[in-house]
C-alpha cells in the first residue's frame, strides 16, 4: 500500500504545472463547497435561535413596560377607593340628606375623580356608581352595551373590594378597570359604590412597547383565545387552530397565512393572563441568508472558471517574473536610484511564489528607497522653514506685552482700577503660559497664577464667584508641574459658577498626608455625571473646550512622579466636585 501511495504521489509531482492547478484547484473547489454547505446549514439552525432569543427578549421588555403601567393604575385605583373626601361624599349620596348638601357632594365628588384622571395620560374616562344607581363619571365616558355593562358589574361583585380588569371588546376598545369602593369608617367595610377606568391600552402600547419590538414585527395580545391587541381585523383572522397553545410559557414556530411564512414567537404572562406574541414575515427574516446561498453557488461557478484560467495563465508565464527582475536590475546599474522611473506596482499576472515575492520585495526596496530620499529632503526644507517661523515668533510676544503694558499705563492715568487689574494679570498669565523655561515650578508661584486668573473671572461674575484660598505656608515651597490648578479652577468656573444663578463657592485647600502633599480644589455646583466623568478619565470623550483637561493632567504628574501620584475626582455628599491632586513631599530643585 505504502509503495502504491508513493508511486501516486510520484505521478502527480511529476505533472506539469498546469495539471498541477487544475488537479489543485478542483480538489480546493470540492472540499471548500461542501464546507460551506454543512455551515450554511449550521448557520440556518443558529440563525433560527437568535432570531428566537432576540424576539423572546423583545417580547419581556414589551411585556414588563405595559404591566408595569397597568400596575399604575392599579395603585390608582386604590387611592380613589382609599380617599376620605370620596368616601365622605359617597356616604352623603347614598343617605337621606337634603338635595342642597347631595349637590354638594355630587360636585366635590367629581372634582376630586377630575383630578386624579388629570394626573394619568392613559385614563380616558372615569366613573363612580353609588348604590342607589347614580353615576358620577369624567372624562370621555362612551357608551357601553349592556352586555359590556353587566360584564363589568359582576366582575366588580367577584373581586369584593379588589381590583378586577375587563378585556376590550369589538365595540369598546379600552380596557376596564374595576373594583368596589368600600367604607373604611370603623373598618366595616360596607360597600359605597363601584369604580370603574377606562384604559387606552392602544396609547400605553405605542408610548412603551411599540419601539421595542423588532423592525418589521407585529405585536399581538392575546387574552383567553381573544384578540385584544391591535383591533385589526386581519390580524384577527391568524386567530385559528394553528395558533401557538397559550399554555406554554414562551416558545416559536413558523406559520402560514394568506399564502405567506411569518415566524412567531410567544410569552405568557401570570399577571393578567395575557400572551405576548411578536410576528415576524418569514421571508423578511430569511429573504439574505437565501440571497446569500444563491450568491455563494454563483460565486463559486464564477471563482472556478477564474481560478482555472489564471492558473492557465500563471503556468504559461511562471519565467516571467525572473526575466522582469533580471531587466530592473540591469537598468538601475546604468540609471539614477533617484531620478529612475521604477514602477511601484507588480503586474497583476505576477505570482505570489518564492520567485514572485523576491521580484515585489526587490520593486517594494527601491521604492523605499526613493521614499527616504525624498522624505529626507523635505526634511531638510521643513527644518530650515521651521527655524525662520520660530525667529519671527519670538517678536510677537514682546510685542503683545509692551502693547499691554501700554493699556495698563493708560487706565492707571484714567483712574480705571478694574481695568488696570485685568490687564496686569492677563500679561502675568500670557508670560507665564508662553513661557518654555520652567516645566515645574512651586505651589506659591502656581497659587499666583491662580490669583491672576480669579482676578478677571471677578470682574465677569461680580458677586456670583466666591473664591478661598487655604493652603499652609510649609506647602508653598513644594513642587508641581506648571499649570495644573489654573485648568481645574477654569472647569469649576466652567460647570459650577456658569450653570449656577446663587454665588457658587471655589476652595482651593491643601494638606499634608505622609510623604505626600494633597490639594483640592471643590466647589459646591451642581457635580459631574459619573459616567460622563468616567469616559472622559478613560479617554472615550473629549471635554468640553480647548484648554487642558483633567486627563492631560492626570498623566502629566503620573509621568514626573509615578503611578501612584495624580489626580482623584469626586462629586461631594452636600454638592459640588472635589478634584484631588496628590504629589510627592519634595522641595524645588
Amino acid at each position: 500500500m505504502r509503495s502504491g501511495i508513493r508511486l501516486w504521489f510520484n505521478k502527480v509531482r511529476n505533472l506539469r504545472i498546469k495539471a498541477k492547478l487544475f488537479l489543485l484547484i478542483t480538489v480546493s473547489m470540492a472540499v471548500s463547497s461542501c464546507i460551506s454547505l454543512v455551515g450554511l446549514q449550521i448557520a440556518y439552525s443558529i440563525y433560527d435561535q437568535q432570531i428566537y432569543e432576540k424576539s423572546s427578549q423583545v417580547l419581556n421588555l414589551s411585556s414588563t413596560l405595559i404591566e408595569n403601567e397597568l400596575n399604575k393604575v392599579e395603585r390608582l385605583t386604590f387611592s380613589i377607593m382609599s380617599d376620605e373626601q370620596i368616601q365622605q361624599n359617597l356616604m352623603v349620596m347614598n343617605s337621606n340628606e337634603s338635595d342642597y348638601t347631595r349637590i354638594q357632594s355630587r360636585a366635590k365628588l367629581v372634582d376630586r375623580l377630575v383630578q386624579y384622571i388629570n394626573t394619568e395620560t392613559y385614563i380616558t374616562a372615569a366613573d363612580i356608581t353609588d348604590l342607589r344607581g347614580n353615576s358620577y363619571s369624567s372624562g370621555n365616558l362612551t357608551t357601553l352595551s349592556p352586555e359590556r355593562r353587566a360584564l363589568i358589574e359582576r366582575i366588580s361583585e367577584q373581586g369584593g373590594g379588589s381590583l378586577g380588569w375587563v378585556n376590550p371588546d369589538a365595540q369598546d376598545y379600552s380596557l376596564v378597570a374595576t373594583r368596589q369602593i368600600r367604607s373604611f369608617d370603623n373598618l366595616d367595610l360596607n360597600k359605597l359604590g363601584t369604580l370603574v377606568l377606562h384604559v387606552n391600552l392602544d396609547k400605553i402600547v405605542n408610548q412603551y412597547a411599540r419601539e421595542a419590538v423588532i423592525r418589521d414585527g407585529e405585536l399581538l395580545i392575546v387574552s383567553q383565545g381573544n384578540m385584544i391587541y391591535p383591533h385589526t381585523a386581519n390580524l384577527k383572522s391568524f386567530m385559528n387552530d394553528s395558533f401557538p397553545s397559550e399554555s406554554a410559557a414562551k416558545g416559536f414556530r413558523i406559520m402560514e397565512q394568506d399564502g405567506e411564512k411569518y415566524f412567531v414567537s410567544h410569552i405568557h404572562s401570570d399577571y393578567l393572563g395575557w400572551t405576548y406574541y411578536n410576528r415576524l414575515p418569514f421571508q423578511t427574516i430569511f429573504s439574505h441568508i437565501i440571497l446569500m446561498k444563491n450568491w455563494m453557488i454563483a460565486a463559486f461557478l464564477v471563482s472556478f472558471f477564474l481560478l482555472v484560467g489564471f492558473g492557465m495563465t500563471v503556468a504559461r508565464s511562471v519565467t516571467r517574473p525572473i526575466d522582469g527582475l533580471i531587466s530592473s536590475m540591469r537598468g538601475l546599474q546604468i540609471s539614477d536610484l533617484e531620478n529612475s522611473e521604477l514602477p511601484t506596482l507588480a503586474p497583476l499576472s505576477q505570482q505570489m511564489d518564492e520567485v514572485g515575492l523576491l521580484q515585489r520585495t526587490y520593486r517594494m526596496m527601491i521604492v523605499r528607497i526613493q521614499e527616504l530620499i525624498k522624505e529626507n529632503y523635505t526634511k531638510q526644507l521643513i527644518i530650515k522653514e521651521t527655524e525662520f517661523r520660530s525667529l519671527q515668533a519670538q517678536i510677537n510676544p514682546h510685542f503683545l506685552y509692551n502693547t499691554l503694558e501700554s493699556i495698563n499705563w493708560i487706565s492707571k492715568m484714567n483712574g480705571q482700577k478694574q481695568v488696570s487689574q485685568m490687564v496686569e494679570s492677563l500679561g502675568y498669565l500670557l508670560r507665564s503660559s508662553i513661557s518654555l523655561k520652567q516645566d515645574m515650578i512651586s505651589v506659591e508661584d502656581e497659587l499666583q497664577l491662580v490669583q491672576h486668573y480669579i482676578t478677571i473671572q471677578r470682574v465677569r461674575f461680580e458677586e456670583r464667584l466666591d473664591f478661598r484660598l487655604d493652603v499652609p505656608a510649609h506647602l508653598l515651597s513644594q513642587s508641581i508641574p506648571k499649570l495644573t490648578l489654573q485648568p481645574l479652577l477654569e472647569n469649576a468656573i466652567k460647570y459650577a459658577v456658569e450653570v449656577m444663578l446663587e454665588p457658587c463657592v471655589i476652595q482651593i485647600s491643601g494638606r499634608e498626608e505622609a510623604d505626600a502633599v494633597v490639594l483640592i480644589v471643590e466647589d459646591n455646583g451642581p457635580g459631574i455625571d459619573e459616567v460622563y466623568l468616567e469616559q472622559i478619565l478613560t479617554g472615550e470623550r473629549k471635554s468640553k473646550g480647548t484648554g487642558i483637561g483633567l486627563k492631560n493632567i492626570d498623566e502629566r504628574i503620573k509621568l514626573s512622579y509615578g503611578d501612584e501620584f495624580g489626580i482623584q475626582v469626586e462629586n461631594r455628599l452636600d454638592g459640588g466636585t472635589r478634584i484631588s491632586i496628590r504629589l510627592p513631599m519634595m522641595k524645588r530643585g
